[in-house]
């Protein structure tokens, strides 16, 4: 046994050795990776049953590295994403005794400098420092070649030879489109450059100077694997013949390592100028007879400036979108890379204001969304009556016979006259004319027309013929699908000797039509066109002789955009429209309410939902259940009391879920359609998990950090949230029969998981939390909020119990912070009303003592009911003028600003961190030290709100009325 270790060793070496050789001289700079061994499926078995019998017996020799890091590489090929060590360690008896995380991690370090290994790189990397390793020179695990294959045919109209010149670039690509992928996958595309190799080897096939990216038998290996699915052979086929015919264009050889950077702000301007991503004004009748109009503000899909900056990828995926001027909410993140969004208006923005923010927005983006999401100037928009009865913004001023315009305005309004009538917009700051124009213009038309500031259009019409166009305005712009080829029909009422039609101002490639016969249209297929903004500019000539003199109208603005494949977020088109919030939720945050998920169909129609809870094998789940049909529309509270009730709180599903790895929900409306959503389990270093065992829960602690420090354990019973009990460092820990909260603590990592008591009766279903009142002290306020978020973070299991023990935990903490900030009366107060449920008129008197701020007091009491029946932004914004009047906080925004912290502080205090980032610590010193009487002022409202609506909770409420996902 040990000479046939030593032999696969000195085979490997020689192997490597001379692999490395060969890509030193080929192409320096790509590394080597585990998986390109070499070896056969039967090798393989060999040399693993070798490591397996000398490690039941003795502990792993550095004679036999390598052997090992090929053994580690397999495991990580296979890898599924959530246990890397208990997999090896099941697989590979005696581990557990004589081998050591730490050592595979030094042998690949060795690798890496005898061979030039690959080195991981990117956060997640540092996150699990000793797995990434192996999962690394894995290359591609199984788990996630379907999702590269999916990604890279959603690539496929973007692909050319300059966008192939580097792996580098690719990658970066890959990882922009990639946003909405599971978070295994991000992980992966955290490494750019070992995703672009792996991308551009698949792809081209060894050709073009792909040949040595990856060993020629491990790239065979990994394509074979992806071709076993249908649907994932079919992405990549398609992906690869797109790349190759493009690849083809110079005869692209890889090596070169240019990378899209923008060196000048301006340049860069000029990218998302030719990107298109102006808005444009829409009009919706809301009442024909009495010419009311809706204002809609139609977004672009941004997705084109996520692949052209890759750096903006956080604020556009991550961030809520607020739209100046929106009288709704926010958009959902990454609303705005899954087609156009149509906003309601209620106030008309002002030429200088940006149109989008974006909360994590850095300075770049704020300055290209400053410069081209803005209303174009002027103080007049011109927006055409369409055959479906919508009023669509035109590009120009350029009116034509026959049609009917709204124009809105931001004057008072036009001099009264018999061709104008004024019409009704729902949006504040704007007004609207309707403009009727009749068959032929008489010099009265005109003279009003040049007046209000329009003009006339000439009258050689150009149109979308063929395939339509995805957009048309009837007045030249149009939007069309990379995939597609425009075609343009062109006529003339009127007789001139030829039409030029030029692309993107070219004179050399012009086409020249003619003759032209007046009436008889033309047909013009153009060439397929790289995505962004192209002008087709009509000329014409009134003889051979004349020079073409170019008609302004008649330039038709072309925006060409990538097809948009349906993923979980939106789908804008067609007779289902879905959206989920966030983007990519979580396994933990669908059972813990925290998703919002909207579904628009047809009124009255039905749709159908099958949930699976599955772990590794998809095809046999742990628990499945098709849920009572809904009927649209389906909104974000309804849906979660549904799959609430019947699914989360059935007893089978809540066993399933504990050792789930993820969720899938079918959605099927009959002819409509359908569409699934997965939900991943998430996967972080650090984590617990729970199962039942003989009528006992047995919690398990993970840590993949990579650490040599080992994680502080503690346990935090419910009756005592802020009282911890230190535990010994074990594999697993039997939960007692009252549960409770199990912590586990390394430097700069957390992880918490709520264990269900058992043997409960009805007479105990809730927990009465008992915390001790320390001296009033920042440090004691700072624990409690730090116990908090502990116990609101923490991981939910399945039991319904938990779920209602947390609320009560969370409800107690909170009024505990609020008895250290507004200190003994006012927590005797709170104490009182809870036992006693007396009205809240006692509290007012308790908001302060000081006469010149004890007036805020008296108009929340005033006003309270008011408060509670406002929307919440209504009420925050009203809180903030409060505040502003009574209290010594005269800026605005900062009044409205702190108003808003501790509204959020006594109604949400969970994510009071996530929203105030760095100004959180100086918020609570300011509370504490400076202003007692915001914070008790703030409670007040809350409770005011909370019991005006009986404490009817939704989602993740912990106070109803408080729903904060509306703000960014």
């Amino acid at each position: 046994m040990k000479d046939g270790l030593l032999t696969w060793q000195s085979r490997l070496e020689a192997h490597f050795a001379g692999l490395c050789k060969q890509r030193l001289v080929g192409k320096p700079g790509h590394p080597i990776y585990a998986l390109e061994h070499g070896l056969s499926i039967s090798e393989l078995n060999e040399l693993a049953e070798l490591l397996r019998s000398h490690i039941k017996s003795r502990r792993p020799s550095r004679d036999h590295a390598l052997p090992w890091i090929v053994y580690a590489a397999e495991i990580g090929y296979e890898f599924f994403g959530n246990e890397y060590w208990q997999t090896f360690e099941r697989r590979t008896p005696g581990w557990l005794e004589h081998g050591e995380r730490g050592w595979i991690r030094r042998c690949f370090y060795s690798f890496q400098e005898r061979f030039s290994g690959a080195i991981p790189s990117g956060a997640w990397a540092n996150q699990f420092s000793i797995i990434c390793w192996p999962i690394t020179h894995a290359i591609l695990p199984r788990d996630l070649q379907r999702q590269l294959a999916q990604v890279l045919y959603d690539l496929r109209h973007l692909f050319s030879a300059e966008f192939f010149e580097s792996p580098l670039t690719l990658g970066e690509s890959i990882a922009a489109r990639s946003w909405n992928s599971t978070s295994r996958f991000q992980n992966l595309v955290q490494d750019p450059k070992l995703v672009g190799q792996i991308a551009a080897a698949l792809l081209l096939q060894g050709e073009f100077g792909t040949g040595s990216l990856i060993h020629a038998g491990t790239l065979k290996r990994i394509s074979q694997d992806l071709e076993r699915e249908r649907q994932a052979r079919h992405w990549l086929r398609g992906a690869r013949r797109i790349a190759q015919e493009r690849a083809k264009v110079r005869g692209l050889a890889f090596g070169g390592h240019r990378i899209f950077k923008v060196g000048q702000v301006e340049e860069a301007r000029a990218q998302v100028v030719d990107l298109g991503i102006e808005p444009r004004v829409v009009l919706t009748p809301a009442d024909t007879n009495k010419g009311v109009w809706q204002v809609w503000l139609e977004i672009p899909d941004l997705t084109h400036l996520l692949l052209k900056f890759p750096a903006a990828k956080d604020a556009l995926t991550n961030s809520r979108c607020v739209v100046t001027g929106a009288s709704g909410a926010p958009l959902a993140r990454g609303r705005c890379l899954y087609g156009t969004n149509r906003v309601k208006m209620g106030r008309w923005p002002r030429t200088d204001e940006t149109l989008l923010r974006f909360e994590r927005a850095d300075a770049h983006l704020q300055f290209l969304l400053r410069t081209e999401c803005l209303l174009r100037p002027g103080d007049i928009r011109l927006l055409r009556i369409a055959s479906d009865g919508l009023a669509y913004e035109s590009r120009s001023l350029g009116v034509r016979p026959g049609q009917s315009y709204v124009v809105a305005s931001t004057r008072v309004g036009f001099d009264d006259n018999e061709y104008l009538r004024p019409v009704q917009l729902g949006c504040d700051g704007v007004h609207g004319t309707l403009l009727e124009l009749p068959n032929a213009l008489t010099d009265d038309w005109e003279n009003l027309l040049q007046r209000i500031g329009l003009g006339q259009s000439k009258s050689i019409e150009v149109w979308p013929a063929g395939l339509g166009a995805v957009v048309w305005d009837g007045e030249g712009y149009g939007e069309w699908l990379a995939s597609e080829r425009p075609c343009l029909g062109v006529c003339t009422d009127h007789p001139v000797h030829s039409l030029v039609i030029a692309l993107d101002g070219s004179t050399v490639d012009a086409l020249e039509l003619s003759p032209v016969e007046p009436g008889t249209p033309m047909f013009v297929e153009l060439p397929a066109l790289p995505v962004g903004m192209h002008t087709v500019r009509v000329s014409s000539r009134t003889d051979s002789t004349v020079r073409a003199s170019a008609l302004g109208d008649l330039n038709v603005v072309m925006r060409v955009r990538e097809v948009l494949p349906w993923s979980p977020g939106v789908t804008p088109q067609g007779p289902l429209a879905f959206q989920i919030d966030p983007s990519t939720p979580s396994l933990e945050q669908l059972w813990e309410r925290r998703v919002q998920l909207t579904i628009q169909g047809p009124s009255c129609r039905h749709v159908r939902c099958k949930v699976s809870l599955v772990d590794n094998d998809a095809d046999h789940p742990l628990h499945s259940r098709t849920l009572p049909s809904l009927v649209f529309p389906v909104g974000p509270d309804q849906w979660t009391a549904h799959f609430e009730r019947h699914f989360a709180s059935q007893k089978q599903a809540a066993s399933a879920y504990d050792i789930a790895r993820k969720c899938v929900i079918e959605f099927r409306a009959d002819e409509l359609g359908g569409f699934t959503v997965e939900f991943d389990r998430e996967f972080v270093p650090l984590r617990w998990t729970l199962r039942r065992e003989s009528g006992r829960y047995m919690a398990r602690l993970y840590d993949d950090t990579g650490d040599d420090t080992k994680p502080q354990v503690v346990r935090v019973a419910y009756e005592t949230p802020v009282v911890e009990e230190r535990l010994e460092l074990a594999s697993r820990y039997e939960i007692p029969c009252t549960g409770g909260m199990y912590l586990a603590r390394t430097p700069g990592k957390l992880a918490a998981i709520l264990t269900p008591p058992t043997n409960v009766g009805l007479e105990n279903l809730r927990c009465e939390p008992r915390i001790d009142a320390p001296a009033r002290s920042l440090t004691a306020l700072q624990t409690a909020l730090t116990a908090l978020e502990d116990w609101g973070n923490a991981r939910l299991p399945g039991d319904f119990l938990v779920k209602r023990r947390r609320f009560d935990v969370l409800r107690a903490l909170t009024r505990h912070v609020f008895g250290l900030l507004g200190g003994s009366n006012w927590f005797q107060a709170e104490e009182g009303m809870r036992s006693s449920r007396r009205d809240l008129g006692a509290f007012v008197n308790a908001i302060s003592r000081r006469r010149e701020e004890d007036a805020i007091g008296v108009a929340l009491e005033r006003d309270g009911t008011i408060l509670a029946e406002s929307e919440l932004a209504e009420r925050v914004a009203r809180f903030g003028e409060l505040v502003r009047k009574y209290l010594p906080i005269h800026d605005k925004a900062e009044a409205h600003w702190y108003g808003e912290f501790a509204l959020r502080l006594a109604s949400s205090p969970i994510d009071l961190r996530t929203w105030a980032g760095e100004q959180y610590e100086n918020g609570i010193s300011y509370l504490f030290m400076d202003q007692t009487t915001l914070a008790r002022a703030a409670r007040y409202l809350v409770l005011v709100v909370d019991q005006f609506l009986e404490s009817q909770t939704t989602g993740s409420e912990l106070y109803a009325g408080w729903d904060w996902s509306w703000s960014v």
